[in-house]
């Protein structure tokens, strides 16, 4: 069975009976997963964004290393001949995260749900509160594929280059330097485009609704307005990693290849004294 990057909550009821499709949860709050949870449901028992910790415990903006990943891996009972949903409490960025991790080490088993735990409830689909306990073990073979990985020293090298796009996921006011963040400095890369990632999710009906990502046709005219081109290597990046990997999501929706993540993203480049940043004057 060949299941797309993305799917919704009736195919995901439809299919949960399903013996070779298991379903996890990369929840921000950590303890709602004992409260109510999508029935079979796994929990990923730690910090959503699947980050290295460094020897005084605080994590960085580093992907978790192998052994880590290799760990939660064991630890969920991941398998090469099962299906992986994964869903959050806010709006895929989580899910979208842990896809993108999963793939950094070689597993393509891996689908997020459209909509996410909102969507889900919102069509009064059933829950359950009981705790599931994944059989320990894996057979997943780690292997990283650094073409989805762009780090730091090569960046700083091809930046400027004419085959490489920057895709810049964050908030417009983020991108201009105009919103005050945590970074010691504020901008963005040189050349950056700007396409703000929540836009690629429709409108909640409510507040607090869910969001479901935009038909394919608008997210493909809306990569075409930003200047995105098939042919070119795009980087994407935001604050921390998380946010950009909806962006790399979306790619691989619409079938662009060739784009990476720049993990460390603005956490890293937006610290350091001497990396070439833009801030936008005031219009």
């Amino acid at each position: 069975m060949q299941i797309p990057p993305l799917v919704g909550p009736q195919w995901l009821h439809d299919n949960l009976e399903n013996p070779s499709v298991q379903i996890i949860e990369n929840a921000w709050l950590q303890d709602s997963y004992f409260k109510a949870h999508i029935p079979g449901a796994c929990h990923v028992p730690v910090h959503p964004y699947l980050k290295r910790f460094d020897d005084a415990g605080q994590r960085t903006q580093h992907v978790m290393a192998v052994d880590e990943f290799s760990a939660l891996c064991h630890h969920l009972g991941l398998s090469s001949d099962r299906h992986y949903i994964v869903y959050d409490d806010y709006f895929g960025l989580f899910a979208a995260r842990f896809r993108w991790v999963c793939c950094y080490y070689g597993l393509t088993n891996v689908s997020i749900l459209d909509g996410s735990w909102r969507g889900w409830i919102e069509q009064d689909l059933p829950v359950s509160s009981r705790v599931e306990a994944p059989i320990s073990g894996s057979d997943i073979d780690m292997t990283c594929q650094s073409s989805l990985l762009i780090g730091l020293e090569e960046l700083l090298q091809v930046y400027q280059d004419p085959q490489i796009q920057l895709w810049d996921t964050r908030r417009p006011a983020e991108f201009s330097g105009r919103e005050r963040t945590e970074n010691l400095r504020q901008g963005h890369i040189p050349g950056a485009l700007n396409l703000d990632w929540s836009e690629l999710l429709c409108e909640a009906p409510c507040e607090g609704g869910a969001r479901y990502f935009k038909p394919v046709a608008e997210l493909e005219a809306m990569l075409s307005r930003l200047g995105l081109s098939r042919g070119k290597t795009i980087v994407t990046y935001c604050q921390s990693g998380n946010r950009a990997t909806i962006g790399n999501l979306v790619l691989d929706l619409l079938g662009y290849s060739g784009h990476r993540l720049y993990d460390a993203s603005m956490g890293e480049w937006g610290n350091l004294a001497t990396t070439p940043l833009v801030i936008e004057p005031e219009k």
